[in-house]
């Protein structure tokens, strides 16, 4: 039976020890599309209310 090379706390990352600050939260990287995508989704939209606008005006109620 082979014993362990080193005890459990030593094979811990720097970063679990205590009073160590946690590592630095990384953005998502959909983040920046999810953005785009919210853009992109605000300019068909407005696109759409311009190009019904335009087509009501032609429209009279009589």
């Amino acid at each position: 039976m082979n014993a362990p090379i080193g005890s459990p706390s030593a094979q811990r990352p720097s970063a679990m020890l205590p009073g160590a600050s946690p590592p630095p939260t990384k953005q998502a990287s959909t983040d920046i599309f999810i953005r785009d995508l919210n853009l992109v989704a605000e300019a068909a939209k407005r696109a759409q209310m311009a190009c019904l606008m335009r087509d009501m005006e032609s429209i009279g109620i009589s």
